[in-house]
C-alpha cells in the first residue's frame, strides 16, 4: 500500500478473481476514454502529483477523530467522488458510489465507523480502474518485481497517507517513520519494535517492486536503521540524509518529492485506531 498502500507495500486484502497485470494497465488501447479519465483523476497516473485518492485516504484516516463533529465535511468527500466518476462506465460508477456512501454514513460514527467497509470499497474501486491505472492495479494485487513505476513508489513514500498501512493514520510514511527511527539521531523506541519490523517489511516490498535501480538503492538506505534496530542496534542516525538521497532519486525518476519533513505532521496522534 503502501499501500505505500497502500500501497504496493501496503497490507491490502487479498483480491478475489483473476488479477490484472499492472504492467499492462497504462498500455490498454481498448479502454473506455471516460473510464481512463475518471480513474486518472482519482488515482493520479502517471505522475501522482495530487490525486483524489490521496485526499480520500486522508479523510478516511481522520474520520475516527473528526467525523462526529463535522459529518457534512466528510459527506462532501462522497460528493466529490461521485462527480469524478459521473461519466464513467456503470461498473466504475457503482464502485465509486460504494466509496462515496461510506463517507456519507460512517464518519459520524467516529471510532465505531466500519473501517473494513472502507477497505472493501477502496479495493472494489481499484478493481474497476485496474485496466487503465497502474496505481489501481497494484492496489488490487502486486505485480512482478522490478515493474512498479518509480513515480508511484515515490508518491507512496513521500505523500500518500498511511491509512491502509499498518500505521492506520492520515500521516504520510516519512512522518510515521520519524516516530520510529527519527529524522535526526535518536534511540528507537523499544516498545514499537513490531512497527519497526512491519515498516522494514513494507520498505522491502517497495525495494523489490520498484522499476528504478537508483530509487531502490536509496530506499535500501532508508530501510537500514530499521534493519539495524531489528539486529539489536537501537541507536539511529536518523533519516534526514537517506530521505534527501531518496528525494533526489525520485526527482530523477520523474517525481518531484518534497523536502524531507515538509508537510509532515510529526506531532499527530499515534494512537488512532487501526484499519487492520
Amino acid at each position: 500500500m503502501i499501500a505505500l498502500g497502500s500501497c504496493g507495500g501496503t497490507e491490502d486484502p487479498v483480491a478475489t478473481g483473476p488479477a490484472p497485470d499492472p504492467a499492462a494497465a497504462s498500455e490498454s488501447t481498448s479502454a473506455d476514454p471516460a473510464l481512463a479519465a475518471a480513474c486518472g483523476d482519482f488515482w493520479g497516473d502517471p505522475d501522482y502529483r495530487a490525486p483524489q485518492s490521496r485526499v480520500v485516504l486522508d479523510r478516511a484516516g481522520t474520520a475516527a477523530q473528526a467525523g462526529p463533529s463535522d459529518p457534512l465535511f466528510y459527506a462532501m468527500t462522497g460528493d466529490d467522488i461521485d462527480e469524478t466518476f459521473a461519466d464513467a462506465p456503470a461498473e466504475a460508477v457503482a464502485a465509486g458510489e460504494e466509496l462515496s456512501e461510506w463517507f456519507r454514513t460512517q464518519p459520524e460514527s467516529g471510532a465505531d465507523a466500519d473501517l473494513d467497509a472502507f477497505r472493501a470499497a477502496w479495493q472494489q474501486l481499484a478493481g474497476a480502474c485496474a485496466e487503465v491505472s497502474d496505481a489501481a492495479a497494484w492496489t488490487v494485487e502486486p505485480g512482478d518485481d522490478g515493474t512498479k513505476p518509480a513515480t508511484l513508489v515515490c508518491a507512496q513514500t513521500f505523500d500518500t497517507p498511511g491509512t491502509l498501512t499498518h500505521f492506520a493514520n492520515a500521516n504520510v510514511l516519512t512522518s510515521n517513520m520519524f516516530k520510529l527511527v527519527g529524522r535526526a539521531p535518536q534511540a528507537v523506541p523499544a516498545d514499537r519494535m513490531d512497527e519497526v519490523q512491519e515498516t522494514a517489511d513494507l520498505l522491502t516490498t517497495q525495494i523489490d517492486a520498484v522499476d528504478d535501480a537508483e530509487v531502490g538503492a536509496a530506499l535500501e538506505e532508508v530501510r537500514a536503521p530499521f534493519l539495524d534496530a531489528l539486529d539489536g542496534d537501537t541507536w539511529s542516525d536518523g533519516l534526514q540524509e537517506p530521505l534527501t538521497e531518496l528525494a533526489d532519486a525520485c526527482d530523477t525518476a520523474g517525481y518531484a518529492a518534497p523536502e524531507p519533513g515538509e508537510g509532515d505532521d510529526t506531532d499527530a496522534d499515534d494512537d488512532e485506531e487501526g484499519l487492520a
